[in-house]
């Protein structure tokens, strides 16, 4: 049994390089090029690997960066499932210039999933037997995919599965209509949900009062970067601040927060506990460099050292 499972509609290789400088209109040479797994769910599931428990990775493939990608989890002893596709799964390029200490970023949009795709991805979560404890809904949608798609996914869960909802735009304000046991917005986005301006501490604990009040929605982590995270149920509300670490790179480091904490769950923390270990694992990966996810040693490291 899997207890953790993870859906990514829109996966990808993240394909990494460094550059001195990036000059226009001239051919530029790349060096430390790498490729990583990558894609919301997916690095939640290796995040989750890496830091010592186990998580089903399910997934959209195809083409042979599909292929590369199944190779790469491999390599990391990550539990995967793939959901065929007829389009090939992107590649993602990244960009690290050294002299101005700049990160460049260019995602690609995906191949489009028709509609017997996208149902096979539904099933593809419904033919888990047993049904996972928890499932990790995070990453963009590909086109060819419609807003509400999560929200399809929550709809016909069973109830002993609880959702984590890490995703933005139209999907997150579609998803949440849905039972969500966990949601996981960035202070901006929790803006868009509950159509409040948030300037403060006590404006994110009320927005995010306001999405619990409507019942569909147990747990509010809001994301406030360097801040941490405002923890909020309906009874209880936690600030918790993330330690202070040197930044080399922010990719990943949401997803590391989000396998930190339904780990931590799934291992018996409270709540509170559980999301303190997921703020560690975040710090953790701001640590690494470029597309690298968090490390179990420093994980554990930062956590102890937290506030209780």
């Amino acid at each position: 049994m899997t207890a953790i499972t993870t859906l990514t509609l829109n996966p990808t290789v993240d394909h990494s390089a460094k550059i001195d400088d990036v000059v226009p209109d001239r051919k530029l040479r790349c060096h430390d090029e790498r490729y990583d797994p990558g894609g919301g769910g997916i690095n939640v599931a290796t995040a989750i690997t890496q830091l010592g428990g186990e998580a089903l990775a399910l997934f959209t493939c195809g083409g042979a960066i599909g292929q590369l990608l199944r190779e790469l989890l491999d390599q990391r002893s990550v539990r995967y499932d793939t959901i065929l596709t007829d389009g090939h799964t992107r590649e993602n390029v990244i960009i690290f210039e050294s002299g101005g200490n700049q990160q460049f970023r260019f995602g690609m949009p995906g191949p489009r999933l028709d509609e017997e795709e996208q149902e096979r991805c539904i099933q593809a979560v419904l033919r888990l037997d047993p049904a996972p404890q928890y499932l990790v809904l995070s990453g963009s949608l590909p086109p060819g995919v419609p807003a509400d798609f999560y929200g399809r996914i929550i709809d016909r869960l069973g109830s002993s599965t609880r959702v984590i909802l890490d995703v933005s735009g139209e999907a997150l304000a579609k998803g949440v209509e849905q039972s969500v046991y966990l949601l996981k917005p960035n202070q901006r986005e929790l803006e868009d949900l509950s159509g409040k301006v948030i300037r403060s501490d006590s404006d994110v604990r009320a927005a995010a009062h306001s999405m619990i009040d409507r019942g569909k929605v147990e747990v509010v982590m809001v994301s406030l970067g360097r801040g941490g995270v405002m923890l909020v149920t309906r009874d209880e509300e936690y600030r918790i601040s993330a330690p202070s670490v040197k930044m080399r790179s922010k990719i990943g480091a949401g997803d590391s927060t989000v396998a930190g904490t339904v780990l931590a769950l799934h291992r018996g923390m409270p709540l509170k506990d559980a999301a303190r270990f997921g703020v560690a694992c975040g710090s953790a990966c701001v640590m690494t460099e470029g597309t690298e996810l968090c490390h179990r040693e420093d994980a554990d490291r930062l956590f102890a050292e937290m506030d209780r």
